[in-house]
């Protein structure tokens, strides 16, 4: 069964990939010893030689519904019937920060799974289960034995795999989301686990950049020291050459050592960054800094995301991004010191505005994706009411409050400890409007952006022009619905639309450009509900054709991406508008 096959039958199966040790208890280098009724669950909380404990191949558990259960399903050799219900709410990408009552990074996918608890023998999740000398189905039941077992469960990974009666679990979609919360048994015995996308790790309680600094000055030091002793930390809490914050001064270093009193800088230079020298009291906090140099729009999101919020590499779609990143910003770099710990998400938001990038998590791949703000250089497929909107679902509404008449962009940030946020802080200044259009809506709608990572003109200038030609006119947002057939479209996909709807002042259809911002199965297996924005005004790229190419063959014939040369009017010979250089 497909999402193609008449009266197909929607099913729902989770896997938990319950990390394992991958030691055999008391055999070396496992120093464990003790009866076999007390050996450990191969689970981190349950170890008993914690320095040998080797994270190995992941325990998959698998659990849907007493029906599904009882069918064979390839992929999934022993299911537990234990699955109530699942609820997901999706990613929504905030397209260029333009939602001032949205985070930066837009919303976190989530998922809530609803299991019934039961007695279990233990089988399959106790390596050990034959020698125990009890029998699990008098101890407890399978929910509060894996809680207790699996302590360290936040950012377990767990797959929600969507399809059909039939399909083998490789067929099916699936979406990856990270333990966040446990709870229950209630009264009745059910158990709740919640979970979230791996861009939840970015948030303000769990990663900041740069980290807090635990060192403080050993004694008092003078505006000319070249070198000074700190207490309460070690060589390992700081990099062996950087910056450092003492108050409001920023300063460099050579190298850090042990010392008599704690640790010692040496080969500091002092009062950098555009910060003065001081004076400086013992007991004073020496902060690290973060240096962003002349970054690539990638290279930084992915030291913010993999070296301070902890997403492993193989979660963040590097390839995509640098393939992005040198085709559409490879002139693109970030400069900035970060003086003092820093939300990682706001961080990663900042960039996203100021190199007008989206970054959002795709459960279905399992992968944080990047996306430059630009054209399409694909053509998108077309969507019509009369084939693949489902009737009734679909709705437009403007977003008035992103409308644009002044983009203001400030840049080169003076001082590097004040406020970022504060417009007398920068010594540039790239202001950008459009007064025949705010004369026309008889009102401004002003934007300010503090673009603390950049230090030229032209980028700034260009954040300025970028926003003004996307928001110039009220944007517009479109909700609708999909059957599952075309459930292959998802966040971050370009489409182009079709619908009675949406008409221009002849009344006839306009067939416009709109971005997936939010994808969610409503009924599963069967519909999906879509969220979209007007992205027409970002045009289509065109690529330079190669000297000798053959001329127009006409709209039908043409390559997508190839851009010919028009006549004086910028006009091809069937009418059609000519590429031109922007």
């Amino acid at each position: 069964m497909t999402e193609t096959t008449v009266g197909r039958e929607p099913i729902q199966i989770v896997e938990i990939r319950q990390p394992l040790c991958s030691r055999v208890y008391g055999t070396a280098p496992c120093t464990a010893s003790g009866p076999d009724a007390g050996k450990c669950y191969k689970t981190r909380s349950t170890c008993q030689d914690t320095d040998n404990f080797l994270a190995g191949t992941p325990l998959s558990l698998f659990f849907s519904s007493g029906k599904v259960a009882e069918q064979t399903v390839s992929g999934a050799p022993y299911i537990i019937p234990s699955l109530v219900s699942v609820s997901t709410s999706p990613t929504k990408i905030n397209l260029a920060g333009s939602n001032p009552d949205a985070e930066g990074l837009g919303n976190r996918a989530l998922c809530s799974l609803v299991f019934q608890d039961h007695t279990h023998t233990d089988r399959r999740v106790d390596p050990y289960v034959a020698g125990r000398g009890f029998d699990g189905l008098t101890r407890g039941t399978f929910w509060t034995k894996w809680i207790a077992r699996n302590r360290y469960r936040q950012n377990i990974e767990f797959v929600l795999y969507e399809g059909y009666a039939g399909q083998a679990l490789s067929a099916m979609s699936q979406k990856l989301y990270f333990f966040d919360n446990i709870q229950g048994p209630n009264d009745g015995g059910r158990i709740t686990v919640q979970g979230k996308d791996v861009l939840a790790r970015l948030e303000e309680r769990k990663a900041q950049a740069p980290k807090a600094s635990p060192g403080v000055l050993y004694a008092n030091i003078t505006a000319v020291a070249t070198s000074f002793e700190v207490t309460r930390a070690l060589v390992a809490d700081y990099p062996a050459s950087g910056t450092v914050r003492i108050d409001s001064e920023i300063m460099t270093y050579a190298a850090v050592a042990t010392s008599t009193n704690g640790i010692e800088f040496t080969g500091v230079v002092r009062g950098t960054d555009g910060s003065i020298a001081a004076t400086h009291n013992f007991d004073a906090t020496v902060q690290e800094c973060l240096r962003i140099d002349n970054m690539r729009v990638d290279d930084a999101l992915e030291l913010l995301q993999e070296t301070y919020g902890g997403i492993t590499a193989a979660r963040l779609d590097l390839a995509g991004w640098t393939s992005e990143v040198d085709t559409y910003l490879s002139f693109w770099r970030l400069t900035d010191l970060i003086t003092v710990p820093t939300a990682v998400t706001e961080l990663v938001s900042d960039i996203q505005i100021q190199a007008l990038v989206n970054c959002w998590w795709h459960e279905k791949l399992g992968k944080v994706q990047l996306k430059a703000v630009r054209g399409v250089d694909e053509e998108p497929p077309l969507l019509t009411a009369e084939s693949h909107i489902i009737s009734g679902s679909f709705a437009l509404t403007e977003k008035t409050q992103e409308r644009l008449s002044q983009v203001w962009v400030y840049y080169n940030r003076r001082d590097k400890v004040s406020s970022k946020t504060d417009a007398a802080n920068y010594s540039s200044a790239f202001v950008l409007a459009n007064p025949v259009e705010e004369e026309l809506y008889d009102e401004p709608s002003i934007r300010k952006i503090y673009a603390n990572f950049l230090t030229s003109e032209a980028l700034a200038g260009t954040v300025a022009s970028k926003l003004l030609i996307r928001y110039v006119h009220t944007p517009s947002q479109v909700q609708f619905k999909l059957d599952a057939k075309d459930r292959s479209i998802w966040v971050g996909d370009t489409v182009k639309i079709s619908h009675p709807n949406d008409v221009d002042e002849f009344g006839a259809r306009r067939i416009r450009q709109w971005s997936i911002i939010s994808a969610e199965e409503v009924e599963h297996g069967e519909t999906v509900e879509y969220i979209a924005e007007d992205t027409t005004l970002y045009g289509k790229i065109y690529y330079i054709m190669v000297s000798g190419s053959a001329d127009y063959p006409g709209a039908d014939l043409a390559s997508f991406k190839s851009g010919y040369i028009g006549d004086s009017a910028g006009l091809l010979s069937d009418g059609a508008n000519a590429a031109r250089i922007s």
